[in-house]
């Protein structure tokens, strides 16, 4: 990967929307150069997939939280009965393994508090395999990127 490959992978964090010739024309590339380029990149599992960032309250997403969860026992059959759960809820934005107190941490966006009191009761807690919960209801958004650090 050379400084190209990096200003054409810089440009798609930014605006995926962009069309092979307008990325070619922000980096002084051809646009048959700029395309044979991101379809290398592709190829080699740089670019994963391109999505759409939504905008939450449009869509009445108004309760974002981060939910840090331990587990009453480590045996294997517990964990993945666990992960298979969290994995299936649409609120449950980003989920992950972690070392220290706690086992796990979700990233959950919902409606409401409601909504969100009814996920924590219904789908993490009452199963048995939970030990401890513990939110922080995010009052605000001071920083949010998707894009990686590419230099």
């Amino acid at each position: 990967m050379d400084k190209i490959d990096r200003q054409l992978l810089a440009s798609l964090q930014e605006d995926a929307s962009l069309s092979h010739a307008e990325i070619a024309e922000r980096i002084n590339l051809s646009p048959s150069q700029c395309s044979r380029r991101l379809q290398r990149l592709q190829q080699e599992g740089f670019i994963v997939r391109q999505v759409s960032i939504l905008n939450e309250a449009k869509l009445g997403l108004h309760v974002e939280a981060y939910v840090m969860v331990a587990l009453t026992t480590h045996v294997a059959g517990a964990a993945a009965s666990f992960r298979q759960r969290m994995a299936h809820i649409n609120e449950v934005v980003d989920f992950c393994s972690l070392t220290g107190d706690v086992d796990y941490l979700l990233h959950i966006i919902t409606k409401s508090l409601t909504t969100f009191t009814e996920l924590i009761n219904e789908h993490i807690l009452g199963k048995g395999d939970v030990a401890s919960v513990r939110s922080s209801i995010v009052l605000e958004r001071i920083k949010r990127s998707t894009a990686l650090p590419l230099m």
